[in-house]
């Protein structure tokens, strides 16, 4: 197997994140988090859409982490936006450089909302974090959830004193759930029932430290064969981690130091795309790395994923929160 890596035509960015592929678009969108921005990205055309969010009610240190569509209302979006999780209207008939306001849908006390996923059955998994230090440590580790945001719109803990919540990922048999803090440099497998929504069992995975990996595991995804692919941040590369092992059986190199998050895309599934961002790197780094930061595609894998998973809300609540 011979990969190929390529950069696509987007905007190289501080902090890059939250891939997710649009199948009935055939476009890619990525998470501008500093600039509070969604780009989509069609591939056939080339057309780039920028959706700015004017963000309301939240804190001026607020920023958007994640998006994922609306299951039955290709509209909308559900975005973590500083410690709230809101919606925002953007369509493809939309201008490429749009902007919208957000609205609130459920607020917690933590700090802010980061990677999200949604499971089988369309229920949204999103974690939290701390706020970081200068050197991108959190000021408050240990003091973060995972949570889960059903379909009825009521949010539950079911993972407690997390630090940096990243990646998540189910398995083809709806039966393991991977999840990545990424301060404790740590993959972690819980057992997943599919009917209740629920995890259990926590065990490590793999150990960044233990495993002899540099970096800290940072976005996830999980292909055909049930293999994870992990973004590998600070570390210039993705990894590919076989759960049955417990340990990484390939390594892919991308041209940019801070590797934030993957997703599978493209028509049949075969692309990998990759999110980085420039954030912890020198003058001196960047400079010597101009496509540091940039979103990038993977190709010749040997495998491929499957179609992302939609927020699947009861839409009549979800009205009812829009019209509050």
């Amino acid at each position: 197997m011979s990969e190929c890596v390529q950069q696509l035509p987007l905007p190289c960015l501080k902090l890059g994140e939250g891939p997710y592929w649009v199948e009935q678009q055939q476009a890619l969108l990525v998470v501008d988090v500093n600039n509070n921005t969604l780009i989509k990205y069609y591939v056939n055309s080339g057309r780039i859409q920028h959706l700015h969010i004017a963000a309301e009610g939240v804190g001026e240190e607020a920023v958007v982490s994640m998006a994922i569509p609306v299951e039955g209302r290709e509209d909308l979006w559900v975005v973590g936006l500083g410690n709230t999780l809101s919606v925002v209207r953007w369509a493809e008939s939309d201008p490429d450089d749009h902007t919208a306001r957000s609205t609130i849908i459920h607020t917690t006390k933590d700090y802010q909302f980061n990677d999200a996923k949604c499971d089988p059955q369309g229920r949204l998994w999103i974690g939290t974090m701390s706020k970081l230090n200068d050197q991108l440590e959190p000021i408050n580790p240990k003091t973060c959830f995972l949570y889960k945001y059903d379909h009825q719109l009521d949010l539950t803990t079911w993972a407690k004193d997390t630090s940096l919540s990243n990646g998540m990922a189910w398995s083809s048999d709806k039966k393991h759930f991977y999840f990545a803090d990424s301060f404790d440099r740590c993959v972690y497998h819980f057992d997943y029932n599919d009917d209740e929504g629920s995890i259990s069992g926590q065990r490590v995975l793999l150990d960044f430290e233990t495993a002899g990996l540099t970096g800290v595991p940072d976005g996830m995804t999980i292909d055909q064969e049930d293999n994870l692919w992990l973004a590998c941040f600070s570390a210039n590369k993705v990894v590919c981690v076989d759960p049955n092992q417990q340990k990484v059986v390939r390594s892919v190199s991308v041209p940019s130091k801070s590797v934030t998050s993957v997703c599978w895309g493209g028509k049949d599934y075969g692309t990998l795309y990759v999110t980085s961002g420039t954030i912890k790197m020198t003058m001196e780094e960047r400079a010597a790395l101009p496509s540091a930061g940039g979103t990038f595609a993977i190709t010749g894998l040997g495998t491929r994923g499957r179609p992302p998973l939609t927020f699947k809300p009861d839409l009549t609540k979800l009205k009812a929160k829009l019209t509050q």
